[in-house]
């Protein structure tokens, strides 16, 4: 019988590499004889294999970006994939600086969050790994939910309603625990200026949610540093668990960082040994 594939989940603020070390771990194991996938829900939009499921994700990814925005000064979004995605929403919230916002928005989406992880589990991560596919994460469903109860706190002025979030955020963090991975990592900077560098440098401007636009506050680089730090501090937090490893990005190289996680992997006790192939 085929051994089963890991589920390795990387978590981590927006600028630090996370694509790149996923990609690279994917090719160490593959130079290994083994089989791996990288997960990235963006291409499961259009490459999960049951049409069901690749509709089911666009949907609840369009729904968790409108109800992020529900009260911006903005019209209101298209519902349908395809209007959405054609007339560049995504954009268009990113690029917007809005006065207003509603708090009960953001909370609804980090519930979706949730929602789109238990069906990546069903449907993508828990099929591979019975297959004897090792499943990478490069983007743990945990982060944006955590973004989104950030926001609607930061625009909540009522005390029943921030027990509320509260709440959610104890509840969710649990729930994304209950799927937690053979192998998780946490991808940091002691320097998050140096991810705002990165993330222009890769994208030439910032996404939707990687900063206070959403929630009526700073765009661009305050926006960003405000943002992260409280994310990064929370991912840190996260990766107090078995299995986890949390490694700090140098302005170095991908090559060079790279090395210093497989470094930190080499003694995990679920994927070091299939390092040692190497």
């Amino acid at each position: 019988m085929r051994e089963a594939g890991l589920y390795i989940a990387v978590l981590g603020i927006d600028g630090t590499g996370k694509t790149t070390m996923t990609r690279m771990l994917a090719d160490e194991l593959k130079r290994s004889g083994h089989e791996a996938k990288v997960l990235s829900w963006r291409e499961e939009l259009e490459l999960a294999e049951r049409p069901n499921t690749r509709e089911s994700l666009r949907q609840l990814w369009v729904e968790s970006l409108r109800l992020v925005h529900l009260g911006v000064d903005l019209p209101p979004a298209p519902a349908s994939y395809d209007e959405f995605h054609s007339q560049q929403w995504e954009k268009r919230y990113a690029g917007s600086k809005f006065s207003t916002n509603v708090p009960g928005g953001p909370l609804a989406a980090a519930w979706l969050e949730w929602v789109g992880q238990t069906l990546l589990m069903h449907e993508i991560v828990n099929p591979h790994r019975a297959r004897g596919v090792h499943v990478i994460d490069e983007s743990f469903s945990l982060k944006m939910a955590y973004k989104e109860l950030l926001i609607a706190d930061l625009l909540n002025d009522d005390p029943a309603l921030a027990a509320e979030i509260g709440r959610a955020r104890e509840i969710i963090t649990e729930l994304f625990k209950s799927t937690a991975p053979d192998v998780g990592i946490v991808i940091s900077s002691s320097s998050v200026d140096q991810a705002y560098r990165w993330r222009i440098r890769q994208e030439g401007a910032l996404g939707s949610l990687e900063d206070l636009g959403a929630a009526a506050g700073a765009r661009g680089r305050d926006g960003f540093v405000r943002l992260q730090q409280e994310c990064d501090s929370f991912f840190r937090r996260f990766a107090r668990q078995p299995n986890w490893v949390v490694l700090e990005m140098q302005d170095a190289a991908p090559p060079v960082n790279f090395a210093r996680l497989r470094e930190l992997l080499a003694g995990h006790p679920a994927i070091g040994s299939l390092l040692h192939d190497s």
